[in-house]
């Protein structure tokens, strides 16, 4: 049995964020293999545990994060099972994932085309554009709870909507997915999603959309028609491009993001009576230890 993992203390998490904002980990550790990291569980007792996956949609509060944080980067294989179907660990990139489908000429998940972070993160936040979300191409899941314990789940066995998906109460270790012969318009709907993205701030530091659009609503454009864009509050700032983006200039605080995200927030209420939701999380504990 493989158990090789590495604790290390005070690590810093600013830098394995895409928003580049945060403080530390007290205990940070990245396991290789599912047992190394079951063994990690179990050996905790009363712990808080959080999971940071490839940093993006992702807010580190500042100052310490108490408890266990894993990163699960290690974990990012891709095994085909068969022509159409195949299990991804939770690590792999997303982008990789879109790139290594086309290799295969498979398709199924064009709607993804520019969206960063890992298959795990894309799981847990169902991820997707156009109406559609990562979680319906996923048959089985496997992943860890509380005790440690590798438990897979069928479909079924867990549920999913919009941004959302009801195993956030668990470490989520790999996905088995089905997708489909690649087709001559598929080709198209990449090319579709590309321009819907070209207009967001893909190279600043940010976390991705703030919010979640509202029904028969873009959360961009109200936030634009509130007067949004160009707000900022210490060194985070509400992008110019897209209203529904808030950058870090250079030295913004996790504080200044919240706050600016509050701000936001009350101005769209204010004037529209619109309630907007977050689709930015913040690091938390997915569990404690039992």
């Amino acid at each position: 049995m493989n158990v090789n993992f590495d604790l290390v203390y005070n690590q810093p998490l600013a830098p394995l964020t895409s928003l580049r904002t945060g403080g530390y980990a007290e205990i940070f550790a990245s396991p290789d293999t599912p047992d190394a990291l079951g063994t990690l569980i179990s050996s905790c007792r009363h712990t808080p545990v959080q999971v940071l996956g490839g940093g993006s949609n992702i807010i580190v509060p500042d100052g310490t994060v108490s408890g266990l944080t894993v990163s699960l980067g290690k974990m990012a294989s891709f095994r085909q099972i068969s022509r159409c179907t195949a299990e991804i660990g939770a690590g792999y990139p997303l982008p990789k994932l879109l790139k290594t489908l086309r290799t295969l000429n498979l398709g199924g998940l064009e709607f993804a085309v520019g969206i960063p972070g890992t298959a795990g993160g894309a799981f847990l936040g169902n991820a997707g554009a156009g109406g559609h979300g990562f979680c319906e191409l996923v048959d089985t899941v496997t992943a860890l709870d509380s005790s440690g314990q590798l438990i897979t789940l069928e479909r079924g066995q867990f549920t999913y909507g919009y941004r959302y998906c009801s195993l956030r109460e668990m470490i989520v270790i790999s996905m088995v997915m089905t997708f489909r012969d690649f087709e001559p318009e598929d080709a198209e709907l990449l090319e579709f999603y590309r321009d819907k993205r070209r207009n967001q701030p893909v190279s600043s530091r940010s976390a991705g959309c703030t919010f979640k659009n509202p029904e028969g609503h873009s959360a961009g454009k109200l936030l634009d028609e509130c007067g949004c864009k160009g707000l900022s509050i210490g060194g985070a700032k509400v992008s110019e491009q897209h209203a529904n983006f808030i950058i870090n200039t250079g030295n913004a605080s996790s504080s200044d993001v919240n706050s600016l995200i509050d701000l936001c927030a009350k101005k769209v209420y204010d004037s529209t009576g619109i309630i907007l939701e977050r689709e930015i999380k913040t690091l938390s504990p997915c569990f404690y230890t039992r």
